[in-house]
């Protein structure tokens, strides 16, 4: 067609961009998963709202109550999990920013804690991060 131009392939874009690219490497904690060096990428802020909320957890909470995160496994997939310091779960965490890397620190012994911020009748929000 005339006016119209093949488009450019990955490595073409990437020779001709001015962008450079951080260094790969172990984070801090030593999980070498392939973060930028330096830079620790299980310390993750967590701001959201719990997503399967499990209604007789939630009628027990409070604001400022502080929730263990866990995992739980759903058709043989792991999902991180809010838990009452009794041992119900309360409902799941699973749309903020950098969950993957979440997931996977979570799953390698990174301990994580949110705390309750607003609740209404089938919501929890939580904001939270890392403990130890």
């Amino acid at each position: 067609m005339a006016g119209k131009s093949k488009p450019k392939s990955i490595n073409q874009r990437s020779e001709n961009s001015s962008v450079s690219k951080p260094k790969a490497g172990k984070d801090a904690a030593g999980f070498g998963l392939g973060g930028v060096e330096g830079v620790d990428r299980c310390d993750i802020r967590i701001d959201t709202d719990l997503e399967g909320i499990r209604l007789p957890a939630l009628s027990g909470l409070a604001k400022g109550d502080v929730l263990r995160v866990g995992t739980e496994f759903v058709d043989r997939h792991p999902i991180a999990v809010t838990i009452r310091s009794d041992g119900m779960i309360v409902g799941a965490l699973a749309a903020f920013q950098n969950y993957a890397n979440f997931l996977e620190c979570l799953q390698g012994g990174v301990k994580y804690a949110v705390t309750v911020t607003q609740l209404g009748s089938g919501h929890c929000h939580v904001i939270g991060g890392r403990t130890a």
